[in-house]
């Protein structure tokens, strides 16, 4: 055998014992021990907003396990913004949704730091160009649809918006009352003058608390799509693919890599609808039927100067709110705060205050107590407005409301930020 033969046969057989030496290897780690293929997300497209990556094709079916849902009315918003038209897209929520963000232990690897307001509003820019986008924040921080329900005309639908986003499920409770509130909420905005889409995105604390079961019956009624941040979460901490301190560092908000999974949940679901292109679509009535009941039909916001009052007692007018205007104070003494109004339903918004110095009040409609507000928000991060009913009938009518500090308040003040009323 020729030396030239000999040199050839040994670079074979080199060859064969590495290929051999691999397989072994691999077949070793493959058979060691079950590993999971991690999402691992880019921060953006192609130096785009876009948020990709992070979430696999079997959580986005986590994230969407509904079936039924009619999409037509998004697909016809996304028609209309195709041909160049004027689209106004509005979000409603809480602090989630205003964009309140946390910092999680990998933020500092992420390209972006934007909310799913901003992933979402930044798909509608790179797919419509030529349209005339508009967008509308309605997120006030550590509210809820019942709050919702009233404020929506004035901060959502005066502005005639063509989709609306609503994002309750964390700061709602799983109460027959928020359940009420939720759904005449969607009605409310389903029966607008502009017969908006309607879009249900259900955040979730890291604990897995939300009201997402609640709030989905609402959404399958009337058949709206929905997303469920909370179900990606979950199974992206029990398979170890994230930990909770990469997607939020307070527990409830998430952080800028909680925000980008939720933000890919959101414009690949846009994506999807996009690419159906069945044409225009026939927007459906809702149910005529009610999950609840339309108690919150009319609902809506009154400042202080649309009440009549009869006694001021120890308010006085005040300006502690910067998104409620006209508001009524006392610093000390009993309040004895006296109005009436026109409703079957009567709330109140209120500051609920971290500095110690909020008290307890008594609520009477018509001479009969019906609640009790507590304005103590000790231990909390910041002030925020609390919403709380007071009065509930079938028959329209005029009714008095006092307000006095409880005998065993723990504190002196109380701000009455607005008077939340239904007909």
């Amino acid at each position: 055998m020729s030396l030239k033969t000999i040199t050839k046969v040994r670079k074979q057989l080199s060859c064969m014992c590495m290929v051999a030496i691999l397989f072994v290897s691999v077949v070793h780690i493959l058979t060691a021990a079950p590993f999971t293929v991690q999402a691992r997300g880019t921060g953006g497209i192609k130096g785009n907003n876009l948020p990709a990556g992070y979430v696999t094709d079997r959580q986005m079916q986590l994230a969407n396990p509904w079936t039924g849902a009619n999409e037509a009315p998004l697909f016809n918003v996304m028609r209309k913004a195709e041909n160049g038209q004027k689209v106004t897209i509005a979000f409603i929520g809480g602090s989630i949704t205003k964009g309140t963000m946390s910092t999680g232990t990998r933020d500092e690897s992420m390209n972006k730091k934007l909310t799913y307001v901003d992933y979402f509003t930044d798909w509608w820019y790179k797919k419509f160009p030529r349209a005339d986008l508009r967008f509308v924040n309605a997120g006030i921080s550590a509210t809820d649809s019942y709050l919702g329900v009233h404020r929506v005309q004035k901060d959502v639908l005066d502005k005639k918006p063509d989709l609306v986003v609503v994002e309750f499920a964390v700061n709602d409770k799983k109460t027959a009352y928020h359940k009420q509130s939720y759904e005449n909420l969607i009605r409310k905005i389903m029966n607008a003058s502009s017969k908006p889409a309607v879009m249900l995105f259900f955040m979730s604390k890291l604990n897995g608390w939300s009201c997402q079961l609640q709030q989905a019956e609402i959404g399958k009624h009337y058949r709206l799509p929905m997303l469920s941040y909370g179900n990606v979460m979950k199974d992206m901490i029990t398979q170890g693919i994230y930990t909770m301190e990469e997607l939020s560092g307070d527990a409830i908000h998430p952080s800028a890599l909680g925000y980008a999974v939720a933000g890919e949940i959101l414009v690949r679901y846009l994506e999807s609808i996009r690419q159906m292109a069945l044409g225009e679509a026939a927007y459906k009535k809702e149910p005529k039927s009610y999950v609840t009941s339309k108690k919150y039909e009319s609902a809506k916001v009154l400042t202080c100067k649309d009440i009549k009052i009869q006694k001021m007692g120890t308010f006085e007018e005040s300006s502690k709110s910067s998104i409620f205007k006209n508001n009524l104070t006392s610093a000390k003494g009993n309040g004895d705060l006296t109005f009436t109004v026109t409703a079957k339903s009567i709330g109140l918004v209120f500051a609920q205050q971290i500095n110690g110095r909020g008290g307890q009040y008594d609520v009477y409609v018509d001479g009969k107590k019906t609640v009790i507000i507590d304005a103590d928000n000790s231990g909390g991060r910041h002030n925020k407005p609390g919403a709380v009913p007071c009065y509930s009938s079938s028959t329209k009518k005029t009714h008095t409301v006092r307000i006095v500090k409880n005998k065993k308040s723990t504190g002196q003040a109380l701000t009455i930020y607005a008077v939340l009323v239904s007909n």
